[in-house]
């Protein structure tokens, strides 16, 4: 009985033992999946905003497209590029003409130049002439009187030109006609002119626009070879822009009026042959210049003039009072018996004129951020009894092709007595 007591007694406590060990670990087992649960839903919470990161961190460019998408739309640019006379003389135009085919090509002068002028945004020279065709009559003939073949327009459009000046002492060589009839061939070569007009309903002032960035171009001539006679009073009015200060501040207004952001002058001025700009130029440039107008690009001296980098109010102006002859026929061999007293050589520099502008679209302001020089020199070679022109931008053509010490003499000349008149520090 006894015996059977202690039995009894050591199962309950070994039951009881059993018992607490269970519950133990039933608690330990509830605690540990709980644990275990919070334990995997965390870190997944970590791993996703640590990947988040990792991403970001490995991305750096997405965050920064559109801040950058952004600055680029805040400022835009264009280049303009001018050149000078643009002049065929006889031998020119003979020199392009085709006796088998009976037709006239002047592509092959500008090849070396072209892709100086067609890599501007807005190219732009002055066509010194008319093209008035051969109807009533007509002839092709040049000095003293100018009337060229459509096929010096074709050239030019090839070349890259987009804007021609048609005012200059020339433009009334063919009288009304050659007026009207140069204008619609510029046109049907899809270019644009300004200087001279059809009809006095059609404005003085040329808007362009070009990466959202507004150009008003005007332009001029100090006179017409005393050929204004064919012109009625009122026809001169409207066709052919005479310099006249009040009329340059019209336009100056209405360019501005038409949120022009940059306003530029082609001006047709200055004493031929003469190297340095004449008192006349520069009190007009003076005026223009603190009247508005932004860059100034002059022509008829046949020769290279000044250019200058100017600061009015705080803004950055700039004249060439002269870009000298970019193709003409007008050269030493040519003219040192009619000028002896004069260095003809000048007459064979000319310039391609590069203006970088910049607009910031935050402030509304347009400025001038870059000028470079491109000078020039047309050679002139004999070929089966015609002459063949080639404009050679001289820096670049010297550094790649192989030339005769004599003619390399003379380029580098050009090239000294071109860059000798350029200011070249705009900042």
């Amino acid at each position: 009985m006894a015996r059977k007591k202690k039995t009894l007694k050591f199962l309950n406590i070994l039951f009881i033992i059993l018992g607490v060990l269970l519950i133990a670990w039933g608690v330990n087992f509830f605690i540990g999946n709980n644990n275990e649960a919070e334990a995997n839903g965390e870190p997944d919470s970590i791993d996703e905003n640590t990947e988040e990161e990792e991403n970001s961190l490995e991305n750096p460019e997405e965050e920064k497209e559109e801040p950058e998408k952004e600055i680029e739309e805040k400022r835009k640019s264009i280049k303009l590029s001018a050149v000078g006379d643009i002049m065929f003389h006889m031998s020119q135009i003979n020199g392009g003409y085709d006796e088998a085919t009976d037709t006239y090509d002047y592509t092959p002068f500008f090849e070396e130049i072209k892709p100086f002028i067609e890599d501007a945004d807005i190219a732009i020279g002055n066509f010194e002439g008319t093209t008035a065709g051969l109807e009533n009559g007509n002839v092709y003939k040049a000095w003293p009187v100018f009337n060229v073949p459509d096929e010096t327009l074709d050239a030019l459009k090839y070349a890259g030109f987009d804007v021609l000046s048609t005012i200059n002492n020339h433009s009334i060589d063919m009288g009304k006609e050659g007026i009207t009839r140069t204008i619609e061939q510029i046109n049907n070569r899809d270019m644009l002119h300004v200087g001279t007009r059809t009809s006095p309903d059609e404005s003085r002032v040329l808007i362009l626009e070009e990466n959202d960035i507004k150009i008003a171009l005007i332009a001029y001539t100090y006179g017409c070879n005393g050929l204004e006679q064919y012109l009625t009073e009122d026809e001169l009015d409207y066709m052919v822009n005479i310099i006249d200060e009040n009329k340059i501040k019209q336009d100056i207004e209405y360019s501005k009026d038409n949120n022009a952001d940059i306003i530029i002058s082609f001006m047709h001025w200055g004493g031929e042959y003469q190297r340095d700009p004449s008192a006349s130029q520069r009190n007009l440039a003076d005026m223009m210049l603190n009247e508005g107008v932004d860059i100034i690009l002059g022509s008829h001296p046949h020769v290279i003039q000044d250019s200058k980098i100017l600061e009015i109010d705080n803004e950055k102006k700039f004249v060439a009072y002269s870009m000298g002859n970019f193709i003409s026929n007008q050269r030493y061999e040519t003219l040192a018996h009619e000028y002896p007293n004069i260095n003809t050589y000048f007459t064979e520099d000319g310039v391609v004129i590069n203006i970088e502008i910049e607009k910031d679209f935050e402030t509304n302001k347009t400025y001038l951020k870059e000028v470079e020089y491109i000078p020039t020199w047309v050679n002139r070679v004999k070929v089966d009894g015609k002459y063949d022109y080639d404009i050679l931008p001289i820096e670049y053509y010297l550094e790649n092709n192989e030339v005769s010490e004599a003619l390399k003499t003379r380029m580098e000349n050009s090239y000294r007595s071109t860059m000798d008149k350029m200011n070249i520090n705009l900042n």
